[in-house]
């Protein structure tokens, strides 16, 4: 297995970092914040989401929480390769900025077909977020 480490572009919230802080600890929360043409595409409990993007299913469970600047989650359910997501939560003076860090073991074949393409579903997924918590 080889280790991909992807650093998503950083993006702003116009909410306060332990508002999002709050909102990830309880994922059926973001159900409302999502944009509605994904809402069909996302199945959401209090500590795990599970979404279809680029053909695929990925889905996260909660596994560390540390108020209010880092929200950590892992692969849940039927997912193709192992995989870290942090959720970062930096404060500003008006609002805090989100950034997302992903960490994939992949093995050869999985990181020739996906290695390229977690860049872009990282920034993606970020752009989506904010779009839907800045509302």
């Amino acid at each position: 297995m080889s280790r991909t480490h992807v650093t998503g572009e950083p993006r702003f919230i116009n909410k306060p970092a332990l508002t999002l802080f709050e909102l990830f600890s309880d994922f059926s929360l973001l159900k409302d914040k999502l944009p509605e043409e994904q809402k069909d595409k996302v199945v959401i409990t209090k500590d795990t989401i599970m979404a279809e993007a680029q053909g695929m299913q990925l889905g996260v469970k909660v596994a560390e929480r540390q108020a209010p600047s880092l929200i950590v989650m892992e692969e849940y359910g039927n997912v193709p390769f192992s995989f870290t997501l942090k959720v970062h939560l930096k404060p500003l003076e008006e609002g805090c900025e989100l950034q997302l860090e992903l960490d994939a073991r992949l093995n050869m074949m999985m990181k020739m077909l996906l290695g390229g393409k977690l860049k872009e579903f990282v920034d993606q997924f970020s752009s989506k977020l904010a779009e839907g918590l800045n509302q």
